[in-house]
């Protein structure tokens, strides 16, 4: 079997004190001054040189972000679904510039106010699925991803083409009205 996180799981699980394991996720944010070694695949290590660049980060600091995510799935998947869902609104409202009192006026059929929004915890406790879907809806985005369950924001978006080469195939110049922004 190959050792992946799924064979990690698996193997360690049910000998793991979980509860200890996430006390210390939670609680023990402080970094260690000595550095960690980790020898990357070179796939993996160019994968984390684009990304850390295009965010703005040291490769060490993404480096962490993405593992202490992992362990946060692994070990406490309920916790890390509902840190999604609230960081995912919080990104809406940033890339939107939509600040809670208009948020608010969007969820009103679901009686959250402005001062739920700003507490994470309690707007956790408010969200449904229908308030997720409405969200969704009026954004344009994959409910799916809205509510943690998929890593794509738009829908349908496995099936918008590979490259830009193969989207003017699939366009036709006389009859695009439309503009549409290609990032590459």
């Amino acid at each position: 079997m190959r050792l992946n996180t799924t064979g990690i799981a698996a193997r360690m699980m049910l000998s793991l004190d979980k509860k200890a394991i996430g006390e210390k996720l939670i609680n023990g944010r402080q970094i260690n001054p000595t550095p960690l070694q980790v020898r990357y695949p070179q796939g993996v290590r160019e994968v984390l040189g684009i990304m850390s660049e295009q965010l703005a980060i040291s490769t060490a600091d993404l480096t962490r972000i993405l593992l202490e995510d992992a362990l946060h799935n692994m070990f406490m998947p309920a916790d890390n679904t509902t840190g999604n869902i609230i960081s995912r609104i919080e990104y809406i409202m940033l890339s939107h510039d939509i600040n809670a009192p208009l948020l608010a006026t969007l969820l009103s059929p679901w009686n959250i106010r402005s001062t739920v929004i700003q507490d994470p915890a309690r707007l956790a406790d408010y969200l449904s699925a229908d308030a997720l879907e409405h969200l969704a809806e009026c954004f344009n985005l994959n409910p799916d991803w809205l509510n943690g369950h998929e890593n794509y924001p738009i829908a349908l978006s496995g099936e918008w083409p590979d490259t830009a080469d193969n989207f003017r195939i699939l366009i036709n110049d006389s009859s695009n009205t439309e503009v549409i922004f290609w990032h590459s």
